[in-house]
């Protein structure tokens, strides 16, 4: 099954997709995710049914879709 990530930047998103059968994609996307965390983005799993999603604190390879978000400065 194919599943993304959408990260939010200053030119618009990236995605990232994987295959949850695919243990190098599942790795290569865990690896972004971590290290976007590290960077201080959030990240939210989002239901496919409509439903709000929620936040996420650990990578969730069977999410269906994440949005990175990162950090934003207030002023």
């Amino acid at each position: 099954m194919k599943n993304e990530m959408r990260i939010m930047g200053t030119l618009g998103d990236t995605k990232v997709i994987w295959d949850t059968e695919n243990e190098d994609e599942v790795e290569a996307a865990e690896d972004q995710f971590d290290a976007l965390k590290e960077k201080g983005f959030k990240a939210y799993a989002v239901k496919k049914d409509g439903k709000p999603g929620k936040e996420i604190k650990k990578f969730d390879s069977e999410a269906g879709m994440i949005i990175m978000v990162p950090k934003i400065a207030g002023g």
